[in-house]
């Protein structure tokens, strides 16, 4: 009789799961729709092309190193449209805002995303991030040869070490 009252209940339990995973995944579905996720995910490819050019204009090399870097560039860029595509992750991304967003979390999302100031989000969030990672790389640029000042002097202490110990 307690297995039967068990397994009725995981029963019971599993079903409520189930159907609020489904509710949860229909409004998230709403949501991705919404927040156009699918050409966000191709912008993302186009903007980090953007940034691969930009960052070649900056570097010296020959013609013909150019040539292998777009080369590879291109290639990389197809790969990661291939096995990162927005199909490619959607139901893994469905599975991570379920554990981190309630119902109601998702419902005000989608509440906000309608509205006038949700679409402007939106359409404006794309050059945000593309001017934060431009920020981001120029800081990077600046510091890097204080880090690599830095690198240096670890590998020549650290060479003095194995020196003075034979």
């Amino acid at each position: 009789m307690m297995k039967k009252i068990l397994l009725a209940l995981t029963l019971v339990f599993a079903f409520t799961v189930s159907a609020q995973e489904s509710k949860g995944s229909d409004n998230l579905d709403e949501l991705f729709e919404l927040m156009n996720m699918d050409s966000m995910v191709e912008t993302m490819y186009d903007q980090m092309q953007s940034i691969y050019i930009e960052v070649e204009k900056d570097v010296d090399i020959s013609s013909e190193e150019l040539a292998i870097n777009q080369k590879y560039r291109e290639q990389m860029t197809n790969i990661m449209k291939k096995e990162m595509s927005w199909q490619a992750m959607k139901v893994d991304l469905k599975q991570i805002y379920l554990q981190n967003f309630t119902e109601n979390e998702i419902a005000d999302m989608i509440i906000f995303y309608k509205s006038s100031t949700g679409q402007s989000v939106l359409r404006t969030m794309p050059v945000v991030m593309q001017e934060s990672m431009k920020l981001g790389q120029a800081m990077a640029q600046k510091t890097l040869p204080k880090l690599q000042a830095l690198a240096e002097r670890e590998q020549q202490e650290r060479q003095e070490l194995r020196d003075n110990s034979n």
